[in-house]
């Protein structure tokens, strides 16, 4: 079996064909004589005439009526209808002797397929007789037969259902499921990374040759592609690392200029540009990925943003249960609630951030705000980095970042950091609603309450 799910799909295809034709004879060659044995026409045909002789030829050798009631019971008790007559009958009635009996019969019952379907559909009106003389004074009138149609049709139709519909069907189902699930789990892979956004999780090389090899390409393309962006971000840290040098001599600069207009306007320029360095190196480093797991009271946590926020004059309120257990990244975790706090201060006057606890374990957190919300247009665009939906806010001004990082900073927390969902919806009866579903999870270190830092 494992060497044939790792075969090519046209070896499994071959095989199943073949396996197939087999599968069928064997049915058909065990099923045929309980199907037909005992409802075949022909079968049913050549017995009538067969005891209709032995009747005849009973009869015929009768020598007082006694004798012949006795071969009219026996007749009757076979199930074949005979009627003496005194007389020969005479006119058109169809008139054989005792040696014609049973061809005559054959010619008569012998059905073509055509006359069959037809007295499957129509029926037959009256059955038809044959009448056989015995000697000048006395004949028989046999009745023949009528079969009821369910003897002609429910034998071919329960034969071609056995040896062709129920091995097409059984084949069909399994081999489909053998062929399509490594195909299904390949499609779950790439639906997985396309949804967290990376390609950490390889796709296993499993199933047919074809799919296999596919698969082994994809995982050397994903492994380029995850040293590349690895690449990238190292080069991007350098050089804002770098960069810190020369800021660093250019505000002592500015700091010595005897304009004052100047120098005003060359300090701040720096402050922004460090800013910048510095949202661009907090999103390069991403904490999500480097934080450990730890149980902490998650109430106590956004409890904890939302004073400090309201320490600064931002109307941030919290509401939930007043102690509840979690295991989370919690800097990774406040880092991201901060991030939403911020960008919603930015366009209202009023933020609230509700906790609720699942029935599975999990927790949901909404961040919603009274401010005027965003089109659908812009909630997937807006989890883009470096996307603005004001591009005319000022980068670096106070409260907010401006380089469009805070929104996709949290989502990756979320997905990545916690594998949970962020998700954007409209509030009611304006402004933005912000909802976290966070899974549950194990502690991997102290199942303590550590202190709650809100530094971010």
């Amino acid at each position: 079996m494992r060497n044939f799910r790792r075969a090519s799909i046209q070896s499994q295809i071959l095989t199943l064909a073949t396996f197939l034709v087999v599968l069928v004879s064997v049915v058909a060659t065990a099923t045929e004589p309980f199907i037909y044995g005992r409802h075949d026409r022909g079968f049913q045909n050549g017995l009538f005439a067969a005891r209709a002789a032995m009747i005849t030829e009973q009869f015929a050798e009768a020598r007082s009526a006694q004798d012949e009631v006795i071969v009219l019971n026996k007749a009757a008790a076979l199930g074949i209808e005979v009627e003496k007559l005194d007389q020969p009958p005479a006119g058109k009635q169809q008139i054989v002797s005792p040696s014609e009996l049973v061809a005559r019969l054959d010619a008569m019952l012998a059905d073509n397929i055509f006359v069959a379907f037809h007295r499957f559909v129509m029926g037959q009106s009256h059955p038809d007789a044959l009448a056989v003389r015995i000697d000048d004074k006395r004949a028989l009138v046999f009745q023949l037969p009528i079969f009821p149609g369910y003897l002609w049709f429910a034998p071919a139709a329960a034969s071609g259902f056995l040896k062709i519909v129920i091995p097409l069907v059984l084949l069909a189902y399994f081999s489909s499921r053998l062929i399509t699930k490594p195909l299904r789990r390949f499609a779950a892979a790439a639906k997985r990374a396309s949804a967290e956004g990376s390609l950490e999780k390889p796709f296993e090389p499993d199933g047919a040759a074809e799919i296999r090899s596919l698969a082994e390409s994809l995982n050397v393309m994903s492994d380029r592609i995850q040293s590349m962006s690895e690449d990238r971000t190292r080069m991007l840290s350098g050089v804002g690392h770098d960069l810190r040098t020369p800021l660093t001599r250019l505000r002592m600069r500015a700091e010595r200029s005897a304009e004052p207009e100047l120098r005003r306007l060359m300090l701040a320029d720096i402050t922004t540009l460090n800013f910048m360095i510095d949202e661009c190196l907090a999103y390069f480093k991403d904490p999500s990925v480097m934080a450990t797991d730890r149980k902490v009271d998650i109430s106590s946590l956004l409890q904890t943003i939302a004073t400090d926020f309201a320490d600064t004059g931002i109307d941030v309120r919290f509401t939930g249960p007043r102690r509840l257990a979690f295991v989370c990244k919690p800097q990774a975790l406040t880092r991201a609630i901060t991030n939403l706090v911020e960008n919603a201060s930015r366009h209202a006057t009023q933020v609230e951030i509700d906790l609720q606890s699942r029935g599975d374990g999990g927790i949901r957190i909404r961040v919603s705000d009274n401010g005027p919300g965003l089109t659908d247009e812009l909630k997937a665009k807006v989890l883009e980095p470096f996307f603005k939906a004001d591009k005319s806010r000022q980068i670096g001004a106070t409260g907010g970042s401006g380089l469009g990082l805070g929104l996709p900073i949290a989502k990756g927390i979320v997905t990545r950091g916690h594998n949970g969902e962020l998700t954007l919806l409209d509030g009611k009866p304006s402004g933005l609603v912000v909802v976290i579903d966070l899974p549950a999870i194990q502690a991997t270190q102290s199942d303590g309450l550590p202190p709650i830092s809100s530094s971010h």
